[in-house]
């Protein structure tokens, strides 16, 4: 009699984040851990069955793709930065990195010892002792992304299987292959055992090794699970997903009671148990979301990685089982993440959509481009008309569905939905709908499906004849403006937060005591009785802020701010500092050599580094220095001075630094500037981020700062890029707040 398996435990990691992997620790006999892998580099600790969570210091540069213990004392990471990490189990520390892949690395695997295979978008599947980080061979010649599984080792020989996603061939992926591999490590000698290819009818995503059985099980795009003779590769069964549409297969695994499990893109894990009764159907477990993952445990249960961020553990062990309020808290997840699926967009989301109103400010990219606005509080989409450089109302956004049945995409609806699988750059496979209106230019429509989903511009013909192909029309005659690349131009403005919509200032508070100041200046015993009263009258001239368009600085003033500034050691000139970047403020100070007061300004802060008054006002003197003439600051200058700074360990410093890089960042988005300064804002907010010392204020204006630039700059969004900055923002964001989680949502948008 079969059991079905039940949900045990469930864990969210609170990072904001799709959690990609899982793997097991040994801890004792009835404990174990599970390090887990996010979407945005982190690593957390999982101790079982205490449940504790524990961040791991150790942060990636990129997406955590794959992740694999040995079971004893080492785990492995695969990462999108190319890059194969070894790391201590016990302490977590990263003792290895193994470089060799062009791309990222998305499959892992043992063959045995400390010998370990790795597969990746570069089309090569390597291997690797870990013991000394030697590189053994390189399996060279697939066809795009390659998924890994060890098979046996015997001497100085070792036997690996690999899988293949195919290439685009007539407007369908084939080629996608199987191959069996043995490597003698001793001289790196590969030999191919023998290949098969296409008897899946879509790329294959992963591999895993039925001990039970002694079978090579596959899984691929087309909805199955094909268990293989591990001698040659050849098909012995097919396990088929029981629906007619069935999802993408993205895992499998087997675990120790003869189960094979697979997740699927659309949510749902399968888990076919294979015996005497091999014609029962499988059991399905739904998901709020795309399971990236499943693994199998040593008790004989299994993990779940989901888009979500929260990793599962499904058991068939009564004792084990979850009590009834948290499988109930799951389903009430499923079902919710349904409802929101066939439902049009909330209140809040329209909310935070652009206004229809002012559509003439948002420049379409392409000939056919679909936005959704906001007008008169519900959710409406608009296509872009080259010709016109306008926006032209398509209809209300509703409700998707079944988009097949009801010809709805994102909420638009279409005279036609068809299926597609597009092979993508870097050797991923989608399998996505592409919506066509009849009489549409098929151009057009393929036009706005790879803007939709940042597909590679090569594909515009190709889709656009497949189009044609499913809807029977006869090609039509393309103009110049619907057949030509994507128009440069704006960036599509769609965001709640970004670029920033004004200057920061350190301006007045009640908390300024001017007669203080003036006290720690009359202290000094340099200013005569009249100087003094110059000054008195400058603090109670800028005391009643609501007059300053009737109020006037006398020269006076700004000729001993200049002495004090000149002539006196830092620790007695801060107080004519604090006067200074209050007095910038003042409307009539536009007649002050301010250049000057600024380079006495950072002559004080060399001359005493360590001072932190003089350096917390030199900086809030240059964010005030953005009331007046702007045109006049050496931007050059003012980055390198906020870069000393970085590191500083006081807070009011670090907020002064990072309203520095907003104001230079809200700047450089509004005129042409050099690159090499929205580089540097982009090279300081990455510090900031790396350092994870900044409070929740600071953190906002940074990324905010690195969000406005990245509009402002093309150059800079490739120089984040080269410092795999969209695999950090979220994370860094999600302590800091619901606003700071929101721009850095912005800012991974910006970086795709």
């Amino acid at each position: 009699m079969n059991v079905d398996w039940e949900l045990a435990h469930s864990l969210t990691v609170d990072d904001g984040q799709g959690v990609r992997c899982a793997c097991e620790l040994p801890s004792s006999d009835d404990s174990y851990r599970l390090v887990i892998g996010t979407q945005g580099g982190s690593l957390y600790q999982w101790s079982l069955p205490s449940q504790s969570l524990t961040p791991i210091s150790y942060q990636h540069n990129h997406s955590v793709t794959a992740i694999l213990s040995n079971g004893v004392d080492t785990y492995v990471t695969g990462c999108k930065d190319n890059i194969i990490r070894v790391f201590d189990g016990a302490t977590h520390e990263m003792k290895r990195l193994l470089e060799g892949h062009t791309k990222a690395v998305t499959s892992l695997d043992w063959c045995g010892g400390t010998y370990l295979v790795s597969g990746s978008w570069d089309g090569t599947a390597k291997l690797w002792d870990i013991s000394n980080g030697a590189l053994l061979a390189t399996l060279p010649d697939h066809e795009n992304t390659v998924t890994v599984c060890g098979l046996s080792y015997s001497g100085s020989n070792v036997w690996v299987a690999t899988g293949s996603a195919g290439v685009a061939q007539s407007n369908s992926i084939s080629g996608h292959s199987i191959r069996i591999w043995k490597i003698d490590v001793t001289t790196g000698e590969v030999n191919t055992i023998n290949k098969v290819s296409n008897d899946h009818f879509g790329p294959i995503r992963d591999l895993t090794l039925d001990s039970q059985s002694s079978t090579l099980a596959s899984c691929s795009n087309d909805g199955t699970v094909k268990l293989r003779d591990t001698k040659e590769g050849g098909c012995l069964q097919t396990l088929s997903f029981p629906v007619n549409d069935p999802p993408m297969l993205l895992s499998v695994t087997a675990t120790s009671d003869g189960s094979i499990v697979a997740g699927a893109e659309d949510g749902h894990v399968v888990l076919w148990k294979l015996g005497d009764n091999d014609s029962a159907p499988p059991q399905l477990i739904r998901h709020s979301s795309s399971v990236w993952d499943v693994s199998s445990l040593h008790n004989g249960d299994f993990t779940t990685c989901c888009q979500d961020g929260v990793v599962r553990i499904f058991t068939q062990s009564h004792d084990r089982r979850a009590s009834d309020e948290v499988k109930e808290h799951f389903a009430q997840s499923v079902e919710a993440a349904l409802k929101k699926q066939n439902k049009g967009p909330s209140q809040e989301e329209i909310s935070k959509l652009p206004k229809w109103e002012l559509n003439t400010l948002i420049l379409g990219k392409s000939e056919g481009q679909v936005q959704v606005f906001q007008k008169e509080g519900i959710a409406i989409a608009a296509q872009w008309s080259e010709a016109s450089k306008t926006w032209i109302e398509v209809g209300q956004v509703v409700g998707g569905g079944n988009q097949e049945d009801t010809g709805v995409i994102d909420g638009v609806k279409y005279d036609f939905v068809m299926p597609i699988e597009v092979d993508q750059e870097g050797g991923g496979v989608a399998k996505l709908n592409i919506g066509y209106n009849t009489g549409e230019n098929p151009f057009v429509a393929a036009q706005r499906f790879i803007d939709a989903h940042v597909l590679p511009q090569h594909h515009l013909a190709e889709i656009a004849d497949y189009i044609q192909q499913r809807v029977g029309n006869s090609a039509p005659t393309i103009g110049a403006s619907t057949n030509a690349a994507p128009v440069t131009g704006t960036p599509l403005v769609s965001f709640e937060y970004l670029p920033v919509k004004g200057y920061k200032y350190f301006e007045l508070t009640k908390a300024t005591n001017f007669e203080k100041v003036l006290s720690k200046i009359d202290e000094v015993g340099l200013l005569s009785k009249e100087e003094m009263a110059t000054l008195q009258r400058l603090t109670d001239t800028l005391a009643v802020t609501n007059r300053y368009h009737a109020s006037t600085l006398e020269p006076a003033a700004f000729s001993l701010l200049k002495k004090i500034l000149s002539e006196w050691p830092p620790a007695k000139a801060f107080p004519a500092l604090d006067l200074a970047r209050l007095a910038v403020l003042h409307p009539a100070s536009a007649n002050w050599d301010w250049n000057l007061l600024l380079a006495q300004a950072y002559t004080l802060s060399e001359k005493d580094k360590d001072n932190v008054a003089v350096s917390m006002l030199a900086l809030r003197l240059i964010v005030n220095y953005f009331k007046g003439p702007i045109e006049a600051l050496d931007f050059k200058q003012v980055l390198a001075f906020s870069e000393r700074f970085l590191a500083s360990k006081n807070k009011n410093v670090r907020l002064s630094v990072v309203s520095v890089l907003w104001n230079v960042s809200l700047y450089l988005h509004s005129c042409s500037s050099s690159d090499s300064n929205s580089q540097s804002v982009v090279t300081q907010v990455a510090s900031i981020i790396d350092s994870k010392t900044y409070e929740s204020e600071a953190m906002f204006r940074a990324l905010s700062a690195l969000g406005t630039v990245l509009l402002a700059k093309p150059s800079a969004k490739e120089f984040a890029n080269a410092l795999f900055l969209a695999g950090k923002v979220e994370m860094v964001a999600s302590p800091h707040g619901d606003k700071a989680k929101a721009i850095a949502k912005e800012i991974y948008a910006l970086l795709q």
